[in-house]
């Protein structure tokens, strides 16, 4: 069977397959308005005929999606540059040319190269810095254009039988995520990262079990509940809630020194409906295992913090560090820890600390001197104490009493 031949049958053949992908891209609207249970896994499946293009829908949306995990009903994404990527190629791939019948036109004469070289394919292994290093006078691609997802091309601008490569996706897919604007607060940090009860009555309502009946049988009572599952609430005595409003849900850790205990966060719930006095909230995130029993509290007001950068300052506030939510003898980057001063003494959201290590002179003759163990960016606030994850450590055995001392703020 002639090459040509071969090739449209198996082009015709993949068609055959797949008439869903080839419809999905021929009458894709170009935009989209979010619903109930919408993902941007599902869309790209909807919309580009294969999920793992998720991020090409995202890189679109930057300016409406802020974390491309959570989409919201009611947003519009936009889907234009569907067309960037094909599954089957659009016309036949051309036979290769051998190397003796290469045109001399190809050769790498100056005689023969354009003033202004037209920039070439990348391959899978192009970096971003190679892209960069490029001469002063050579086309310039812009940062859409370096992180576009994109089948590869042929030199007559056809693409191969198969498309793109799942590694060119993945590639991608983390350029995607290392260009992202820079943000000093992040949402999910806010309100994944917990706070000290300050030893005050918080206003907690409680998780009374999943909504009846459950489209997938739990295996377990003590089974979590998932994303977008309907799950019973009671408001505390005097209290009501209204449809629409978003629940901290949380579980009450150990008390923490002078300081109350720990509110340790495992999810966000909205009220969706009220039955006989009680409620019905769906899980709208989740940041650990959601329980009958858990407490619920309305949650605080996320304030984004733009693309501010935080600024250095001097003699700051000297804070305690506290420990963190669970004995852990070294710490570690990403972890959430405590410290005992917050709204009331100067400290904000965004506020940068570094722990110093105390200078003394130890019983065995060795001096400690006053070097900095770790940095910590504070995320959540109360009147008294502060919540902050640390960013980096470079002595781990940090332990409770060590001193904490403002570096930078977030300019207001």
């Amino acid at each position: 069977m002639p090459r040509t031949s071969h090739w449209k049958w198996m082009g015709l053949l993949a068609l055959t397959l797949t008439p869903g992908l080839a419809l999905a891209q021929a009458s894709a609207p170009e935009t989209h308005t979010v619903r109930k249970g919408d993902t941007l896994w599902d869309l790209a499946r909807q919309y580009r005929g294969d999920p793992f293009l998720w991020p090409d829908i995202y890189r679109l949306n930057t300016s409406v999606v802020e974390d491309p995990h959570w989409i919201y009903p009611g947003e519009v994404l936009s889907l234009a540059g569907s067309d960037s990527v094909h599954a089957v190629p659009a016309t036949d791939t051309p036979a290769p040319v051998p190397v003796a019948q290469a045109p001399a036109s190809d050769s790498m004469s100056t005689d023969s190269v354009p003033a202004v070289p037209a920039p070439a394919p990348a391959d899978v292994g192009t970096s971003v810095a190679a892209v960069q290093d490029a001469p002063a006078d050579a086309p310039q691609k812009t940062l859409a254009q370096l992180t576009a997802v994109s089948a590869p091309e042929s030199e007559d601008g056809s693409t191969g039988l198969f498309g793109v490569k799942r590694t060119k996706v993945l590639e991608e897919s983390l350029r995607a995520y290392t260009n992202q604007p820079y943000r000093a607060l992040r949402r999910s940090e806010f309100y994944s990262s917990g706070f000290l009860t300050e030893n005050q009555s918080l206003p907690f309502g409680k998780v009374l079990g999943p909504v009846m009946p459950q489209q997938i049988r739990a295996s377990s009572v003590n089974a979590s509940a998932l994303p977008y599952a309907l799950v019973a609430i009671e408001a505390p005595r005097g209290a009501a809630y209204q449809i629409g409003d978003t629940l901290l849900v949380a579980s009450l850790g150990t008390e923490l020194g002078s300081q109350g205990n720990v509110v340790m966060p495992t999810g966000l719930a909205q009220i969706v409906d009220t039955v006989q006095g009680r409620y019905v909230g769906s899980i709208v995130a989740t940041y650990g295992p959601i329980r009958l029993g858990q407490r619920v509290l309305p949650a605080e007001k996320f304030t984004p913090s733009g693309d501010r950068h935080a600024v250095a300052v001097s003699e700051g506030v000297h804070a305690t560090f506290l420990g963190g939510p669970a004995r852990q003898d070294l710490k570690t980057p990403q972890m959430v820890v405590f410290l005992d001063k917050g709204r009331a003494d100067g400290v904000a959201p965004g506020d940068m600390f570094e722990i110093r290590r105390r200078a003394e002179r130890l019983a065995d003759g060795r001096q400690l001197i006053n070097d900095v163990m770790a940095t910590l960016q504070v995320v959540h606030v109360r009147d008294h104490t502060a919540t902050a994850r640390v960013l980096n450590v470079l002595s781990p055995d940090i332990t409770p009493g060590a001193d904490a001392f403002q570096v930078a703020k977030l300019p207001s």
